[in-house]
């Protein structure tokens, strides 16, 4: 459980390094002394001068916005995609230096253009 608990916050960091710029300066302000300070929300509300609820209802709010942002625009999955992607055109390229066999080139071909056509 607190594995699940680590890869959402992994998981909102990243959608708020994509979608970040998107948001107002006072939930942009409260994340940036969430993740980059790690300030805990007693903290924050002493720091942004409201109570701890507020903090936590707004982190709540920008947490549901930025999954909305990704439903709809998707950056986040095709950035992990694209990651996916190189890693096992990485892995073959590797492969075939090692063995030279013509099939592993032409998946690294093939996955390639899969790639290619992930950027249009």
């Amino acid at each position: 459980m607190q594995t699940d608990t680590f890869q959402q916050r992994i998981r909102l960091g990243r959608l708020y390094d994509i979608y970040g710029p998107l948001l107002t300066a006072k939930q942009q302000s409260c994340m940036e002394l969430y993740f980059c300070d790690d300030l805990s929300l007693a903290e924050i509300a002493a720091e942004l001068d409201v109570s701890r609820q507020a903090v936590h209802d707004l982190i709540h709010r920008v947490e549901q916005l930025l999954e909305r942002y990704e439903t709809k625009m998707k950056l986040l999955e095709r950035d992990e995609k694209q990651e996916r992607l190189h890693a096992e055109a990485r892995g073959l390229l590797d492969e075939y230096i090692k063995t030279e066999d013509k099939e592993l080139l032409n998946r690294l071909k093939n996955l390639l253009d899969d790639f290619e056509a992930e950027g249009r």
